[in-house]
């Protein structure tokens, strides 16, 4: 705090005033706010150096102000002459020292880094007097190797380089007036730069900076720029591709090249050209495997060819007016002007050859495997082709068009995509040339090819959207007009299906950009703000929702369903299948006649063939239509034969047989083919086809039953979510025949719970669930007994979980199902004499604990449980509330209440929002313990808001219900298991509950005694369970060691702390896990203090542990004795006269050594303190 009150800058976000997540915000500053802080801290710059720590922290905090205005760096230009004229003075001062030096040269970075050097550098000073000093700081092991120091005086040394001052003529004065008489002054500055283009940090950029400018000076370019050349190309030449050391001298000399050939003047580079082209061509470099190399070449290469070509706009650009949009709006100039009618001719001048050569290395650039690359390549047609005569632009555009071709790789159409939108940017893709770029266009929009294990394309789609947001800058409305509904449909279908977010968004803003400029798009402001940058980011609300509303109007509806079932259907993911069937779904009222003559029967005939996806896509795709179709038939008062055919009918009939047949469901494919299977047979069934009677009805009962114990979940799902409407639309039994089929299921599926296999038993337990009443009724005892049976745990399937999950699912279901009534019989209804035994099970599954590798694995039916019990109460409540017993209700709420304090988060949450739904509930349900107490401590308003996953809200006011006997043991048993969590918010805030409840009743001894008294029942009745007496011990231990708010009782009552040693000593015996022993040690040691006649007891049970056969036992029962007779000496633990030698035992002893030694140490204890030595039992 000192250093940073001494320094009077601020470290933080919060002393900043700003909160941590408002780093991402754009444009929402409107002035250098912290100009007078920042100025404070460069005027305290000396203080802030005084130590590293110090130094650090002002450069965090800088760094910090200064990033809010990374995307606004303009607002730092009213005070950045300031800034810059304050640090460069103390960086002149030689009487400051180095740190305070460095520090300034730190800051310069932080102000470049946010403003950019290119500002920077032209508000540096650039007195040809700051030459000698600023040449000699980085010839200065400093200045060549702090990358602060150096990136900041190389960009300072380029501005002053620059000056119209005879540099020859300086060195003349320069070696006269210093020591360094061996060398000019322009050698010097030679050797700097070739010493950091070597660099492996930033400064590498800047040495190329200084290169190009102090290379390209008049009167050094005759002598220096040759050798520089020669320079350059022996380092890529000789530099080892191997040697990173190599690659960034590489980098650098490519980089000053490429700047070289930038601010350089083309006549006096043109001779050079044709040299440094052959030779950079021979050296390899644009095949080279590091993509920053192979980028600067592109750099390069593009500069060079510009020198073949005179400096001009080219006069057969199109042009559409001006590239404002205001200005355009207001019709200020002419617009779709072209070649064709300006008067100026072009001039015919001659191309050099050469050209050629660089476009080709730039076309093989587009195909370039790194993005980088491939988008310099691009704009390097665009600056190279804008200089061409236009019967050579011509041709560079057909060469484009050449590489969107199937025997091209991805790269060369995402390449091609890149260097048409720079042509069309600039002006120079004529609209003559729209129609054979249009379908490009088309192909690049949903370019999508699956690679193995990976798709490529999204990159292609994403620059065809760049593309096509082009061409609303570039393009007069009426040269668009043929391709607007191309182009709008094309933009749409990638926002609204397209499979990544980036694509989805491009898209939107294309279409925004042509609706604002071209404005032709049919309903473009509508549509634009349906499908905005925002919407299109969820892909399922683009896909059911955002669809919908484009399909709306009829320009898209059509080609929405073609691309959905042209390409989507059959896409390699398969959760973009599901979401087009579901599309195609919620589109089939907007086209119904399109979708039955047409899509369907292109999907039926695509559901049989030969490729996966398109079989998973089209059975799925079909079966969701089928069911639109259907609600539209039912609107219309038709049949789905009506409006569906015979034929497809038929042909739906055939898909399972068909499959079965030629054995498709088998194998890694057949997955796909049952889930997509159980699919259609959900919608055919829900849409009631006519296949009543019909044999296919076997086949689809038969697999659906296959797929119910599948190992798979998404195909059980599927599989059980269609049994229930499958059943209720063809088996209903009224037929004698159909009685029999009915009974010879229920038995066969309840038979079925009692099996080795534990996905047979958690399917057919799911399947129970889903009977429909005509089904169930008048078998609801037996299903029910058979469910009931499924909740318990037996010998072999302790880890059944799931199954016992599903069981208690299924239990609720039926009772919605078959409904609550009271006086009805037990086989029919949930009445008074199966209700009971309901309540018993789901109660019971309450007490589900089960672990394994999963974790607690039983919280899935604990929380299924809590679930089934708040809905069964409330339909009770609801139906006939006398069903319900003071006993049910107690026991419900007290063990749903230990649930809300127990350790996951997710089961604290569901126990919460059941626990308070059942309190409040409408009508109000009876017999709650203690009901207005509960209201008070849980008042309805905190209930609506309280967020019932976080201890920290929650805990202290469920503790409260320990002072009620119908809640106490409950309540307490869920907090004390949370105690013994690993996790540390968890235990802290439990711990924190239990002394705050226990503070507060601290003069009232009856509550004390309360909970001592619960607490040691509990002991008694988890004996031996780990689970539940390892947190009870912790629990116990931390009492004693943190407060002394128990003592009073244990004292009062050394009944209390003899019960409390028997069940430490029967919970430690022939124990083996050293938490638990630790733990009973840490509590015995706490009891030594009470000074009564347990104290004995205590020390007995201490000497054990001393001898234990564990080392670590012993030796944390020695360091924790000797803790307790240090803290406690006032109590006489130890005989005065002995408590020396005592200590000097426990201190001195090696007890993680030798046992019998360890031993003989323990008993010449015991006698000191007065006990019997433990005695080795005898076999």
């Amino acid at each position: 705090m000192a250093v940073d009150e001494l320094m009077e800058i601020p470290g933080t976000n919060e002393e900043l005033g700003r909160p941590e997540d408002d780093m991402g915000i754009s444009y929402s500053l409107d002035m250098f706010r912290e100009h007078e802080e920042v100025q404070q801290m460069l005027s305290s710059i000396e203080k802030a150096v005084e130590n590293q720590f110090t130094a650090e922290k002002a450069f965090e905090t800088l760094k910090t102000i200064l990033d809010y205005y990374q995307e606004q760096p303009h607002l730092l230009d009213p005070h950045l002459e300031g800034i810059l004229t304050q640090l460069v003075k103390i960086t002149r001062n030689p009487n400051n020292k180095n740190e305070v030096i460095s520090q300034a040269f730190k800051y310069l970075w932080l102000v470049i880094k946010v403003r950019g050097y290119k500002t920077i550098v032209r508000k540096l000073p650039h007195e040809v007097k700051d030459l000698h000093p600023v040449l000699e700081m980085l010839e200065t092991p400093e200045g060549s190797s702090d990358f602060y120091e150096s990136y900041v005086l190389l960009l300072w040394l380029s501005i002053i380089v620059y000056m119209p001052f005879n540099m020859m003529g300086f060195d003349t004065t320069a070696v006269a007036e210093s020591q360094h008489t061996g060398a000019s002054v322009v050698d010097r500055i030679f050797t700097v730069i070739k010493t950091h283009l070597k660099s492996g940090q930033k400064s590498n950029e800047m040495a190329a900076y200084l290169a190009s400018r102090f290379i390209t000076r008049p009167d050094l370019k005759d002598r220096y720029l040759p050798e520089f050349l020669n320079y350059s190309f022996e380092v890529l030449e000789n530099a080892s591709q191997a040697d990173v050391h190599g690659v960034f001298h590489k980098l650098g000399v490519l980089r000053a090249m490429g700047l070289i050939f930038k601010h350089g003047k083309r006549e006096e580079l043109f001779p050079f050209s044709q040299d440094v082209l052959s030779r950079l061509i021979k050296c390899q470099v644009t095949t080279s495997s590091d993509a920053p190399i192979r980028k600067l070449a592109m750099k390069l290469i593009q500069r060079i060819g510009l020198t073949f070509l005179k400096p001009r706009v080219a006069a057969w650009r199109y042009q559409r007016g001006s590239r404002s949009l205001a200005m355009n709006v207001q019709g200020a100039t002419s617009e779709g002007e072209t070649a064709h009618e300006k008067v100026e001719e072009e001039e015919e001048d001659e191309v050099a050859g050469e050209i050629e050569e660089v476009i080709d290395c730039l076309l093989q650039g587009l195909k370039d495997k790194d993005t980088v690359v491939r988008w310099s390549a691009a704009k390097g047609i665009g600056r190279v082709t804008g200089r061409l005569p236009q019967e050579f632009g011509d041709e560079v555009v057909g060469a484009l068009l050449e590489l969107f071709s199937t025997r091209e790789s991805d790269k060369a159409w995402h390449g091609g995509c890149l260097a048409l939108a720079e042509l069309a940017r600039r002006g120079l893709l004529l609209p003559e040339r729209l129609p054979a770029v249009a379908p490009v266009i088309d192909k690049a929009l949903v370019y999508d090819e699956l690679r193995g294990q990976c798709s490529v394309g999204s990159n292609i789609r994403d620059a065809a959207c760049y593309l096509c947001w082009a061409f609303a800058r570039a393009y007069h409305p009426d040269q668009m007009t043929t391709y607007v509904k191309q182009l709008a449909t094309g933009l749409l279908i990638v926002a609204l299906f397209d499979r990544e977010i980036p694509c989805r968004r491009a898209a939107s803003a294309a279409f925004q950009e042509h609706v604002g400029r071209q404005g032709t798009f049919p309903h473009g402001i509508k549509l634009h703000t349906m499908v905005d940058y925002f919407a299109v980011g969820n892909r399922s609300n683009s896909f059911l929702n955002l669809s919908v509303d484009v399909g709306r109007y009829p320009e898209y509806t059509q080609a929405l369903i073609d691309h959905l079932v042209d390409k989507k259907v059959n896409h390699w993911d398969s959760a973009i299948r599901e979401l087009a069937a579901k599309a195609l779904h919620n589109l089939t009222p907007l086209a119904p006649e399109y979708m039955s003559k047409t899509v369907a029967p292109q999907l039926l005939d695509q559901s049989t063939g030969s490729i996966l996806v398109t079989r998973h896509g089209s059975i799925l795709a079909l079966a969701n239509i089928t069911l639109a179709l259907s609600l539209v038939a039912s609107k219309e008062g038709k049949s789905l034969k009506d409006i569906l055919g015979q034929e497809i009918l038929d042909g739906i009939a055939k898909i399972v047989p068909t499959l079965e047949e030629r054995k498709l469901f088998r194998g890694m494919g057949g997955e796909y083919m049952k889930q997509a299977t159980s699919v259609m047979i959900e919608k055919c069934s829900l849409a009631a086809a006519p296949f009543h009677g019909h044999k296919v009805l076997d086949y689809w009962h038969n697999l659906l039953e296959d797929c119910i114990v599948y190992i798979d979940e998404n195909i059980r799902t599927s599989a059980l979510e269609a049994l229930s409407p499958f059943w209720a639309t063809y088996f209903e039994p009224t037929s004698e025949e159909r009685q029999k089929w009915r009974d010879e299921l229920v038995t066969r599926y309840t038979q079925a719970l009692n099996t080795t296999k534990e996905i047979h038993s958690l399917g057919f337990a799911a399947a129970l669930g889903c009977l429909t009443r005509v089904l169930v009724v008048g078998k609801f005892d037996i299903v029910l007994k058979a469910l009931i049976n499924a909740t318990e745990i037996t010998p072999g399937t302790e880890n059944w979980a799931q199954t016992r999950k599903e069981a208690i699912n299924s239990i609720l279901r039926l009772v919605e199902t078959v409904g609550i009534k009271k006086g009805g019989k037990a086989c029919e209804h949930v009445c008074e004499g199966n209700l009971p035994s309901i309540y018993e099970a789901l109660l019971k599954s309450l007490d589900d604990y089960t672990m394994d590798r999963r974790g607690d694995i039983g919280a899935w039916v604990r929380e299924a449980a809590i679930s089934a019990l708040q809905a069964l109460t409330l339909a009770v409540v609801m139906e006939n509330d006398s069903l319900l017993t003071e006993e049910i209700v107690g026991d419900m709420m007290s063990r749903i209440c230990q649930q809300a304090v127990e350790r996951i988060d997710r089961t604290r949450k569901v126990a919460g929002s059941a626990f308070a739904t059942l309190l409040y509930s409408s009508p109000k349900l009876p017999y709650i313990p203690n009901l207005k107490e509960l209201e008070t401590i849980f008042p309805k308003e905190a209930c609506d808001i309280m967020n019932w996953a976080s201890e920290k809200a929650t805990f202290h006011i469920f503790i409260q219900l320990l002072d009620f006997p119908a809640y106490r043991t409950r309540v307490l048993l869920g907090i004390t298991y949370s105690a013994g969590g690993i996790s540390a918010n968890l235990s802290r805030y439990t711990s924190e509950a239990i002394h705050s409840y226990l503070n507060a009743r601290a003069e009232k001894t009856d509550f004390l005694s309360s909970f001592l008294e619960t607490i040691l029942q509990l002991f008694v009745a988890y004996q031996k369970v780990d689970r539940i007496t390892l947190p009870l011990i912790k629990t116990v231990g931390d009492l004693l060691s943190s407060s002394a708010i128990l003592d009073p009782v244990l004292e009062q009552d050394e009944i209390y702390t003899s019960r409390l040693i028997t069940v430490l000593k029967k919970e430690c015996f022939k124990s083996t896990d050293y938490h638990k022993l630790a733990a009973v040690i840490t509590a015995l040691c706490e009891l030594l203090r009470m000074n009564s006649s347990a104290t004995r007891s205590c020390l007995t049970q201490l000497s054990l542990f001393l001898g234990y056969q564990y080392p670590k036992v012993r030796t944390v029962t020695a360091t924790s004795l000797l803790t307790a007779i240090q803290d406690y000496c006032d109590q006489e633990i130890v005989p005065e006269e002995h408590l020396e030698e005592v200590t000097n035992i426990l201190e001195e002893t090696e007890w993680m050594d030798n046992i019998e030694e360890a031993r003989k140490q323990r008993n010449r204890l015991c006698e000191l303190l007065g006990i019997p030595p433990p005695q080795t039992k005898k076999h």
